[in-house]
């Protein structure tokens, strides 16, 4: 029987069972007794040794004894007038011993956490990480436009370039993204551009035919 290793299991047990202090002390007193007597299998101790070491009755200390038989902690066999038997129930074995110091446990791998930066984000993630504020319901209609108008790629570079030039405008960015349509066009989500048509083109010019007050059409 391992001293050090059947305490270590008694402390784990007492975390799952409530014992009171002397019925404890008992426990502790009859390991000392048989670490004496080289860890016997069965060892004889006599009541009044035991209740002397308590400082209880001879009552109490067999109240106490009673429980420790009922927890399954020790075995008793009477003897009449005799010094009774004991038997420790070893813990050294059960799970409920933690490791002593020579038998660490493995450590659990410790999971390396998820850089914001690692994460990919679309538009309204970005949005919120990077240009402060709350994405109320203007905004994110707006970015929405964006993202069916040039696709959220797109969205996205703009969104990092307005924030390395410390623009962080959600205008600024639309203005970015809807720049050509200021020469005459709207990019689709492809990045191509749709030329608007003239109205008047596909139409037939009338001109006026001077000194007979009829018009003339142009085909």
């Amino acid at each position: 029987m391992n001293y050090l290793k059947e305490i270590n299991g008694f402390m784990r047990f007492l975390e799952t069972t409530e014992l009171k202090p002397t019925t404890q002390a008992l426990w502790f007193h009859l390991m000392d007794i048989n670490n004496n007597c080289a860890w016997k299998d069965w060892f004889t101790v006599s009541n009044s040794r035991l209740y002397s070491r308590l400082g209880v009755a001879e009552k109490t200390m067999i109240d106490h004894r009673k429980l420790l038989i009922k927890h399954g902690r020790i075995e008793y066999k009477p003897k009449g007038k005799s010094a009774g038997s004991y038997r420790i129930i070893s813990l050294e074995n059960t799970t409920s011993i933690t490791p002593t110091p020579d038998e660490e446990p493995e450590k659990p791998k410790e999971e390396k956490p998820t850089r914001q930066e690692d994460k990919p984000m679309n538009p309204f993630e970005f949005f919120e990480s990077h240009f402060g504020g709350t994405l109320n319901s203007f905004n994110a209609e707006k970015i929405n436009q964006m993202i069916d108008d040039h696709g959220e790629a797109k969205v996205i570079e703009v969104m990092k370039e307005a924030v390395q030039k410390d623009r962080k405008s959600i205008n600024w960015v639309s203005a970015v993204l809807y720049r050509p349509i200021n020469k005459g066009g709207k990019q689709d989500a492809k990045g191509n551009v749709r030329r608007g048509v003239r109205k008047n083109e596909g139409q037939s010019k009338v001109t006026p035919i001077f000194g007979t007050g009829r018009l003339r059409r142009n085909v």
